[in-house]
């Protein structure tokens, strides 16, 4: 049984990571295609998109348990997508070499390059081009060479001259996305398993763990702890049930090859109220929060010489730094199900269901 548990829940969690879509290996291979000012832009709102998520699903009610009352809960929390998320502006380098071959252009010995201009009387390409972002479509976006364009002929280090380039050749593309808005809900999923525990004290631990969970398309990890602490218990016949609550939690994406491809650290605190009305529950809170992503250094492009060069990594900041979160939750016998939306930066739905001890 405890087999099974595991390997369902690993299964369930890499395919809903990604939308069933973009896999480790997927964005890494991406990620290869692009160099650090495009890596940003093209990854920044899938990445804000998991941190916003992991923020997510926290409490459902703020009734808290009894000591050593307990929920084993899971929820699939979806970081809806704007349509300023799916396109980056990408300033390009004010200049290019390319292999005279790869432009289509014959006559040219072998290793003949072209080095291509954005600037200057005689531009070759344009200084900037709007590309699809990882959440984006999936259609390549191409950059192209404008009519007058001129290139420097080279042959090794030696000049052979000046040349006019046809218009409309493409100098290079740039990767689409994964087309995640118009799969399923329209967002950026994670699914988020949760351990409720109660203590003495007016308190409860949650945890969040999911093991280290190796596939053909890479290695994913996520742990968390967090503490809620009843309120109400201070305040004799308060209608309501209020806690406050905090959350920390890490989640990992490593290559098939183990090779580290992004981080994720998010952090958020708040505050929960809920009224129980027979088996339905109503709730609503208000949560600042914080998530750091940090991508790995990887192999990318160099669009000047057109070669692979080392990129160094670096850290993006989610979107999300507070919401407010209305729900319901739907309690049968020891069945938890439950569902809310979180207005933000970015609205997060999510819905979940479980087992719960009271």
């Amino acid at each position: 049984m405890k087999f099974v548990f595991r390997t369902a829940i690993a299964v369930f969690s890499i395919f809903l990571l990604v939308g069933g879509i973009a896999t480790a290996q997927d964005l890494q291979q991406q990620l290869s295609k692009l160099g650090r000012e495009a890596a940003i832009g093209y990854t920044a709102p899938i990445l804000s998109g998991w941190g916003n998520d992991l923020n997510s699903g926290i409490y459902y009610s703020a009734d808290l348990h009894n000591v050593l009352g307990f929920d084993i809960d899971v929820s699939l929390a979806t970081s809806k997508i704007t349509d300023a998320d799916k396109k980056y502006v990408l300033t390009l380098p004010a200049s290019m070499t390319v292999k005279a071959s790869d432009l289509g252009l014959n006559g040219y010995a072998p290793n003949t390059t072209v080095t291509l201009s954005s600037s200057g009387t005689n531009p070759s390409y344009p200084a900037s081009v709007i590309a699809n972002t990882a959440v984006g479509n999936k259609d390549k976006v191409p950059i192209k060479t404008i009519a007058g364009g001129t290139g420097i002929i080279k042959n090794g280090t030696t000049v052979l001259g000046t040349d006019s380039i046809p218009a409309n050749l493409t100098i290079l593309s740039l990767p689409g996305g994964y087309d995640l808005g118009s799969v399923g809900i329209g967002g950026v999923p994670l699914v988020v398993p949760q351990l409720t525990l109660g203590l003495p004290f007016g308190l409860e631990v949650m945890g969040r763990w999911i093991p280290p969970i190796k596939t053909d398309q890479g290695k994913f990890t996520n742990m968390g702890f967090g503490l809620r602490y009843d309120i109400d218990q201070w305040f004799p016949f308060c209608p309501v049930d209020i806690a406050i609550h905090f959350m920390t939690q890490k989640m990992t994406f490593k290559s098939s090859t183990d090779q580290n491809i992004f981080t994720c650290k998010a952090t958020a605190y708040g505050i929960e109220i809920s009224k129980k009305l027979f088996i339905l529950t109503l709730y609503s809170g208000f949560q600042l929060e914080s998530a750091s992503l940090t991508l790995s250094d990887y192999t990318g492009y160099n669009f000047e010489t057109g070669q692979s060069i080392f990129v160094q990594g670096f850290e993006i900041n989610g979107k999300d730094k507070s919401r407010f979160t209305v729900g319901a939750r739907l309690l049968l016998f020891f069945i938890n199900l439950h569902a809310d939306y979180s207005f933000s930066a970015n609205n997060v739905l999510t819905l979940g269901a479980g087992i719960t001890i009271r």
